[in-house]
C-alpha cells in the first residue's frame, strides 16, 4: 500500500467575525425548511457564489476523472475502459460520469441521495465539454475518447429545446438517478469501477458503512474503487479566518450546533476510511494525501474524540483512496 503525503502551505489569516458562523446559522436555518436544497442552491448562487460552473471547476473535476481511468487501467493492468461504472454522489453537475461515459466505459451509472443536478446545469456542463472537444483539450486530458459519444455530447450541447437533465445525460450514455447508496438497485457482481469525489465526507459513518456493504455486493470480480475524500473543514474554503483543521477543536454536542445536513462533515480520518473499505472487503492499493502543516495542527485544541488519532493522520486534509474487490 502506497502512501504519498504532500504538505499543503498554510494560508488562513485572522478575521473579525468569522463568516463560516453566519454561513453555518444560515444553512442550519434552510436546512429545516421545505424545498431546503432550492433554498440552498439560490444562497450558493446569489450570495457565496459558490455555485457557478468555472473552468477551473471543471478542470479539476476533469482531472479527478482522468485519475479514475487512469488507476483502474493500472491496477486492472489494462488499456480499455471499465465497461461498467458507478459514481456516488452526482452533485451539481454531471461532469465526471460524462466524462467517463466519453472516455469509452459502456454503461455510466450516477446516484445521489437528492436531486440537485438540473437541465441547465446539465447544459452547462456540455457546453463546456464542447468548448474542449473543439479545442482538443479534452482529448489530452481523457485520453482514448469515444467518437461517437464526443458526436452526441455536441449535439446534445446545442439543444435548447425542453430536454430534462435526465434525458440529456441518456443522450450521452450516462444514467442518473436519485437513490440511496445502501440500496442501489443494481445486480449483484456487475460494476467494474467505483467512483466518487468530495463525498464519503459528507455521510455519516454507519450509513457509509452500510454504503460500503452494498458497493461489495455490486462489486465485480477484480472491481476497482477510486475515491477523492476531502476531509478538511469546509468551512474553511468559505472562510480563510479559519484553518482546515478548526472542527477538530469541537467535542459532538459542540458541532451539533454547526453541523447541518446542508453541509454535514463526519469528521472520519484517512485511517476511518481505510477501515470501512478494508472492513467491507476490499483491499486498499494505494492512497495519497494532501497534509496540512504541522504547526497549524499544534494551534488546535483537540477535542477529546481526536486525541487517539497519529499525529500523521491527523494532518491530512484530503486524500485519494484506491481499492479492488
Amino acid at each position: 500500500m502506497a502512501s504519498d503525503c504532500q504538505p499543503r502551505p498554510s494560508g488562513y489569516h485572522r478575521a473579525a467575525v468569522p463568516s463560516w458562523l453566519l454561513k453555518a446559522g444560515v444553512q442550519g436555518a434552510i436546512s429545516l425548511a421545505p424545498g431546503h436544497h432550492r433554498l440552498n442552491a439560490l444562497l450558493q448562487q446569489h450570495v457565496t457564489r459558490s455555485l457557478k460552473l468555472s473552468e477551473d471547476v471543471f478542470a479539476t473535476k476533469i482531472a479527478q476523472c482522468g485519475h479514475h481511468l487512469a488507476r483502474f487501467r493500472e491496477v486492472r493492468d489494462q488499456e480499455r475502459p471499465p465497461g461498467t461504472v458507478l459514481e456516488l454522489g452526482t452533485g451539481w453537475y454531471p461532469i465526471v460520469p460524462i466524462g467517463l461515459a466519453l472516455a469509452g466505459a459502456d454503461a455510466v451509472t450516477t446516484l445521489d441521495v437528492s436531486s440537485l443536478t438540473d437541465a441547465d446545469r446539465t447544459r452547462r456542463t456540455l457546453e463546456l465539454y464542447a468548448a474542449w472537444l473543439h479545442s482538443g483539450r479534452l482529448a489530452s486530458a481523457l485520453p482514448g475518447l469515444d467518437a461517437a459519444r464526443a458526436e452526441r455530447t455536441l449535439s446534445a450541447a446545442r439543444d435548447t429545446g425542453s430536454a430534462t437533465a435526465g434525458e440529456l445525460l441518456a443522450r450521452v450514455g450516462v444514467r442518473a438517478f436519485v437513490g440511496d447508496g445502501r440500496a442501489t438497485g443494481l445486480s449483484d457482481g456487475t460494476i467494474e469501477l467505483v467512483v466518487s469525489n468530495n463525498t464519503f465526507e459528507h455521510i455519516p459513518p454507519t450509513v457509509l458503512q452500510a454504503i460500503m456493504a452494498e458497493l461489495r455486493r455490486v462489486a465485480s470480480r477484480g472491481a476497482v474503487m477510486d475515491h477523492f475524500v476531502d476531509i478538511s473543514d469546509h468551512y474553511a474554503h468559505f472562510d480563510r479566518s479559519i484553518s482546515e483543521f478548526n472542527y477538530l477543536r469541537y467535542p459532538p454536542r459542540a458541532w451539533r450546533l454547526f453541523n447541518n445536513r446542508l453541509q454535514y462533515q463526519s469528521r472520519l480520518r484517512a485511517s476511518d476510511y481505510r477501515r470501512l473499505i478494508v472492513d467491507a472487503g476490499f483491499t486498499v492499493v494505494a492512497e495519497e494525501a494532501q497534509c496540512g502543516a504541522a504547526q497549524e495542527l499544534a494551534g488546535i485544541p483537540l477535542a477529546p474524540q481526536f486525541r487517539h488519532y497519529a499525529q500523521d493522520d491527523l494532518l491530512v486534509l484530503r486524500t485519494w483512496i484506491t481499492a479492488v474487490a
